[in-house]
């Protein structure tokens, strides 16, 4: 995987592209020179950095002009503000190598959160998938924020669990930065406080707390910022193709309709689960049912927003021999969830072997062949998550070790 993602995906990418460079030079901007970081102007110096120049629109208004600029919430500056008075290049490489970490810290996280004690060996050969994953490369090859996203949606369920209320309330907050990642999380989360007000409410006051400094920040440093974000968020959908899986099958009309029934059936299944304990098992699989919903209906099909997808697996990894020996139906959506994780690394292990003959160039032709069940990955995730859910084959029984720690 690492083999293509450096020598057949990045072929033709800009030694000089990154997706950190744009809130990077946007916090510097605001925070040292005062300038509204959404404007055209702002953009086009992120782009003559990126892309060798800038981008002009085919006609006034075009919204491929404002491509590859800050399309940020503004309180992600608030984490990136550490970094303006260093040199980007120094960013970048701190990057580097703290991307790696983040992920694996995100991997601890979710086993934390599941109650699951890997043994060293068996937790190096996960860790090896999950680092060798192509989420995982793609979001540390483009240094791509999706990578903090998860490790604080993440670090977010494990307070949860562990009934750190008040902590998981901040750290889901710090994690709007990326609000198509979390929404239907914060409503499944928000069904579940309602269940239990008197125990939980600390939860749902942390985070409206945080949210409320967050925004009261961002005000004190842009005003009326969010009609500017909207502005380009607007525009980002349709020069990055915002489109979600469901738009593609189902137009763009039809899909809308589509994601919102999806939508309805997860918050049903949701309901049902919101009086549970956050140790049982049933949490943490309707933790993972709202992610896997989360992207397939957001316009978006990067493979890097796969790294929420991370407990899904692990839910498949830790009860195979459960969901492997039960009904057909549950056997069938499991084997194609495994079928569509498979692919990528045997596309890839095909190339690999492939460019022990072939040149490079014709390799280059193929460079799609890895990626072919990358969009049909959250449906194939959802599946068995929501049949287990509906079908109850995993007891929801409390984990002994978060009810002492």
């Amino acid at each position: 995987m690492w083999f293509y993602v450096t020598w057949i995906w990045n072929a033709n990418q800009s030694p000089q592209f990154s997706d950190l460079y744009a809130p990077w030079w946007a916090t510097h901007e605001l925070l040292l020179h005062g300038r509204n970081p959404y404007t055209p102007a702002v953009a086009h110096e992120i782009q003559t950095v990126i892309y060798g120049a800038p981008i002009s629109g085919s006609y006034s208004g075009d919204p491929s002009a404002m491509g590859g600029g800050f399309a940020y919430p503004l309180h992600v500056m608030f984490l990136m503000a550490p970094t303006v008075w260093v040199p980007f290049p120094i960013v970048r490489e701190i990057s580097t190598w703290l991307c790696p970490a983040i992920i694996f810290l995100s991997l601890k996280l979710w086993l934390y959160a599941m109650d699951w004690e890997v043994r060293r060996f068996k937790l190096l050969i996960i860790s090896l998938f999950v680092l060798g994953s192509y989420p995982s490369l793609q979001g540390m090859k483009l240094q791509n924020l999706s990578v903090l996203a998860a490790c604080l949606i993440a670090g977010g369920i494990a307070c949860v669990v562990t009934s750190r209320l008040v902590i998981a309330g901040i750290l889901l907050s710090a994690a709007t930065f990326k609000p198509q990642f979390v929404v239907l999380l914060i409503v499944w989360l928000a069904l579940w406080t309602s269940g239990d007000w008197r125990t939980r409410r600390s939860l749902a006051w942390s985070f409206l707390a945080s949210s409320a400094v967050l925004l009261s920040g961002t005000e004190l440093l842009l005003r009326g910022w969010t009609r500017d974000f909207l502005r380009v968020a607007a525009a980002y959908r349709k020069y990055t193709y915002g489109h979600s899986l469901l738009d593609i099958w189902f137009t763009q009309r039809g899909g809308s309709f589509v994601a919102m029934m999806v939508m309805l059936i997860a918050i049903t299944l949701c309901w049902k689960y919101r009086l549970g304990p956050a140790n049982q098992t049933s949490f943490f699989l309707v933790c993972s049912l709202t992610l896997a919903t989360t992207l397939l209906v957001i316009p978006s099909i990067e493979p890097h927003a796969q790294l929420v997808l991370l407990p899904s697996a692990l839910v498949f990894v830790r009860y195979f021999k459960s969901i492997f020996g039960s009904g057909r139906w549950q056997r069938l959506s499991f084997v194609m969830a495994l079928s569509l994780l498979a692919w990528e690394w045997i596309a890839a292990c095909g190339l690999t072997m492939a460019s022990l003959w072939l040149p490079r160039m014709t390799l280059l032709h193929w460079w799609m062949l890895p990626l072919y069940t990358s969009p049909l990955l959250p449906l194939g995730m959802l599946l068995p998550l929501g049949n287990l859910l509906i079908t109850k084959q995993l007891k929801a029984s409390p984990a002994p070790q978060n009810q002492t720690r």
